[in-house]
């Protein structure tokens, strides 16, 4: 059940406010899910219990406002902002009703309000040129066999000079909490966000009303949350998952209120099912972190272990000799942990929250201040030391951001790391860092490739999508990391291409601006892959207390960027079944999985007749997707090649089956993230119209993909199928 109260004195600034008032009130011009929007645009489009929610979110309790009032340095400036404030309700309240009187809605009234949200867009247009304009809904490519025909009228910010090919946004809920931490529910379509003991919340307990919520389970099919319980104060910890998906999340800060202190803490929460559908944070006594953590690391190793690393004994702007925890643990433990790392030592002050990325021969990439290393996870020792990354550090208060970029079978898995961004000195004024390091670390003479992107950034969230390209969302261009250290946030996100068919794309190239949001995501942002190729996008922070008066107050909206592949144009004879999610798409849609157990009689061909199993693939074992293309892809002997190994039929070359965790999320850090390219070796078409069937190979071995649940896609054409959750083992 969602408990949205006003019981906090919330009070925003007037400019934020009328933009989250414009939010809500744009909601109310679609009566149900858009699925077909004109090129160019940021689309608002839910149902009415949404607009109650986000209408109850931003409203003002008035007694609450005139106790904060009384109980801080009252003014005449003040007061004048409260009266407008509550003017504009008033007027945001009047139109909504009128705009029900009728279900039909005309394009007079649509303008009476439009004209009313005029006066309200002001933070919008000053930050990106975006303003409210009416429109007639269209299909998204008119005379399409499959398309919408859309009729109606709603009103959106619209993008001069834009398309969706580079991108669509979507406002679909409220977090409930603010949500510094983020993950994904194994083996479902749901999210779960944490962030501080503190007031900054809208979530509260079920079976006490007065009682704050601190983490919620966000349900993304029905844009709704849960409340789920904590016990310690998970704020700037770490997390990851064990192999059969249980969701742990470690370290935090000191005791709050009745939430006791979570440096050491341990926490679990297991994946709902449907005869455990209630599941919620299981804090054990019993098991702790050998040394308290905040701002701590993790990163699942080849055995589905938990490397831990790094972190402080209490926060602070940065780290230092004096609070810094130079160590590293496991968990499930060894009877050494913790051990002694003087890496953590030699990279202060800035090595909060290091960098760390399991590499396909089983050893970690770990990354600190300027100093990037392979340690190996056998003997727990510096393998190699690295290049120093040229340009100030990247890790906090600095906060670049890092990603491990697609592992392929065509380039041998050849591992190779991307970190960027950041901000150039410490200080509020400083400019975001406009570079990223690209390096190859297992090469022999490995070194850092230089990119420029299109405009600085610092706490960048790098992330991966299904099709093999990285996002960068979220950020300012002024500042550090921290509580109030940023400002000039930048609303633009890139989309960075890694590689292109031909391998010549050449660096400084590889970027692309898309369109923009209008939401400030600043400190404690995230960025999350989901299963239908969209990504969400929610969170941002940066104050030390429920600051009200604030320019970048706590951010509870929820947004979701659809990228340009979600609206390819490319012909084709069939469609796909029609979508809910931005328009009617031709992607290839993957129906079902079945690995082909191993049997004794023949273990190294990775290809065995015992019994079916669903939705799991075997380490080097062969499993069967079928699947349906909408393209034709067998038209001509250039678009085949010859599969490798016994299996029968043809490979499409344009096609890809790729497996992607997005990890666990906080503060630019995306532990866990990792997209592994599968080989396609068999491909048997069904020439009658029927499902083809795939034939590919698992990974190899757990360094390569470690144990555990992904996001399975099909990959057509650059296009990809939504995603399918499979359980790697």
């Amino acid at each position: 059940m969602v408990h949205l109260r006003n019981k906090r004195d919330r009070i925003l600034s007037l400019g934020q406010a009328t933009t989250q008032i414009l939010l809500g009130t744009l909601l109310i011009l679609s009566s149900s899910p858009s699925s077909s929007q004109s090129s160019g645009s940021l689309v608002v489009a839910a149902d009415a219990s949404l607009f109650d929610s986000l209408t109850n979110f931003v409203r003002i309790n008035n007694d609450n406002n005139r106790h904060h009032f009384r109980g801080s340095d009252e003014n005449q400036e003040q007061q004048e902002q409260l009266a407008n404030f509550n003017i504009l309700m008033e007027e945001e309240e009047q139109a909504r009703e009128h705009v029900q009187e009728e279900e039909g809605q005309d394009d007079t009234q649509m303008g009476a309000l439009a004209s009313i949200l005029e006066s309200v867009y002001s933070f919008a247009a000053k930050k990106i040129g975006a303003k409210p304009v009416l429109v007639k809904k269209q299909p998204p490519n008119a005379g399409n066999k499959g398309d919408d025909d859309g009729g109606g009228a709603q009103l959106r910010f619209q993008y001069q000079g834009t398309s969706r090919h580079l991108g669509q946004w979507d406002l679909v809920g409220v977090s409930g909490v603010s949500a510094m931490h983020a993950t994904l529910i194994p083996n479902t379509n749901k999210i779960v966000f944490l962030e501080k003991v503190e007031k900054n919340t809208h979530a509260f307990l079920t079976e006490n009303a007065e009682q704050f919520s601190f983490s919620v389970e966000y349900d993304i099919d029905e844009s709704t949350f849960r409340p789920l319980h904590t016990k310690t104060n998970q704020f700037c910890s770490a997390g990851g998952y064990r192999p059969d998906g249980t969701i742990v999340s470690l370290g935090g800060a000191e005791a709050q209120a009745n939430i006791a202190e979570g440096w050491n803490s341990l926490r679990f929460l297991s994946s709902c099912n449907a005869t455990h559908s209630r599941c919620d944070w299981d804090t054990r006594n019993d098991i702790t972190l050998k040394a308290g953590r905040w701002y701590p690391t993790v990163e699942a190793l080849a055995d589905g272990r938990l490397f831990i690393m790094g972190g402080a004994t209490k926060g602070a702007s940065m780290n230092d000799k004096e609070i810094g925890v130079p160590s590293w643990e496991l968990y499930p433990p060894l009877e050494s942990n913790p051990t002694h790392f003087a890496f953590l030592e030699e990279t202060l002050p800035y090595n909060l929250y290091p960098m760390a990325h399991l590499l396909p021969d089983g050893n970690l990439f770990i990354f600190a201040n300027t100093r990037g290393i392979i340690f190996s996870t056998k003997t727990w020792s510096i393998l190699k030391n690295l290049p120093e990354l040229p340009g100030p550090p990247r890790n906090y208060p600095l906060s670049g951001g890092s990603v491990l970029l697609p592992l392929r079978p065509e380039s041998n898995y050849e591992p190779e790391v991307l970190i960027c961004g950041g901000a150039t000195e410490f200080s509020s004024r400083g400019k975001g860092q406009d570079q990223c390091g690209r390096i190859k670390p297992l090469a022999k003479d490995a070194d850092w490739v230089m990119e420029d992107m299109p405009m600085g950034r610092m706490m960048p969230d790098l992330t991966l999508l299904p099709d093999g390209s990285v996002m960068m969302f979220n950020g300012a261009n002024r500042g550090t990391a921290g509580y109030g250290r940023a400002e000039d946030p930048v609303l633009r996100p890139v989309r960075y291409q890694p590689w292109d068919s031909s391998e010549t794309i050449q660096a400084n190239s590889r970027f692309t601006v898309q369109n923009p949001s209008y939401i400030p995501r600043l400190y404690h942002s995230i960025a999350m892959p989901v299963l239908d190729g969209r990504v969400m996008v929610a969170g941002s922070n940066p104050n030390a207390n429920t600051l009200e008066w604030s320019e970048f107050p706590v951010e509870y909206r929820v947004e979701m960027f659809s990228p340009g592949y979600m609206f390819s144009d490319t012909p084709r004879p069939l469609l796909a079944a029609e979508r809910t999610i931005g328009r009617t798409i031709n992607r290839p849609e993957a129906l079902s999985i079945q690995t082909l157990q191993k049997t004794n009689a023949n273990p190294e061909r990775g290809q065995g007749d015992g019994p079916a199993i669903e939705n799991v693939i075997l380490f080097d074992a062969v499993f069967e997707i079928e699947v349906q293309f909408y393209s034709g892809l067998v038209t001509s002997e250039a678009q085949v090649l010859t599969p490798k190994g016994d299996n029968a039929g043809e490979k499409p070359s344009r096609v890809q089956v790729n497996l992607l965790n997005g990890g666990f999320v906080t503060h630019s850090t995306h532990m866990s993230q990792r997209l592994v390219g599968l080989e396609v070796v068999g491909y048997v078409v069904n020439r009658e119209g029927g499902l083809d069937r795939l034939k590919v190979k698992g990974p190899r071995d757990g360094a390569l993909t470690p144990p555990g649940w992904y996001q399975m896609t099909v990959v057509e054409s650059g296009i990809p199928s939504e995603g399918t959750w499979v359980r790697v083992q």
